[in-house]
């Protein structure tokens, strides 16, 4: 091979690695998450020991009565997900991805959320059951989300995992780690 074609094979190289590590993220919707036909894997939950998000006693005041009464009424909600959403589109996994959402906050560092659960709809997980387990997104190390600003739609950016994780709060079938979020805008 002559030397020029090995040149302009590494900066064709170079090039479409840098178009690649610039592209906007894929904008989904919920949809996007239920698998497209029956034969995509099923989350088998029953493996998963202890759930991520259980708080701490200090959490609440050194009251292991209120921690308790915390701990059933989330278990509560989580009996009552659907038991339908348990498969996967895996055809997202590895993507970095955009979509609109609330968040259901698991533990905090100061005035930021920085563990959460990424849903559909407000209120979801907390005050109404959960949606199905393609439904919730399981977030850790997030930046730039303020407590003051929970009850606001947001655009969660990171790359999609279809990795399930069971939480205090719900099963949830996908993960994203170090998620930018922004303020929503249609």
């Amino acid at each position: 091979m002559k030397p020029l074609q090995v040149l302009a094979g590494v900066i064709a190289i170079v090039v479409m690695a840098a178009f690649s590590a610039n592209a906007a993220p894929k904008i989904i919707t919920w949809a996007d998450l239920v698998p497209p036909n029956s034969n995509a894997p099923t989350i088998d939950f029953g493996k998963f020991a202890k759930p991520k998000g259980m708080p701490k006693l200090s959490e609440f005041g050194g009251s292991r009565e209120d921690m308790d009464e915390y701990v059933d009424s989330m278990e509560f909600m989580r009996q009552m997900q659907p038991q339908d959403g348990d498969a996967l589109a895996t055809n997202l996994n590895g993507l970095e991805v955009k979509i609109a959402g609330y968040v259901t906050p698991l533990s905090f560092e100061g005035e930021k959320v920085v563990d959460f659960l990424f849903v559909p709809y407000l209120g979801a997980c907390i005050h109404v059951p959960p949606p199905a387990a393609n439904q919730i997104v399981y977030v850790e190390n997030a930046m730039g989300m303020n407590v003051s600003e929970l009850y606001d739609p947001v655009w969660l950016i990171g790359t999609l995992k279809a990795k399930p994780v069971s939480t205090l709060v719900a099963n949830v079938g996908y993960t994203i780690t170090d998620a930018d979020i922004k303020p929503y805008t249609e």
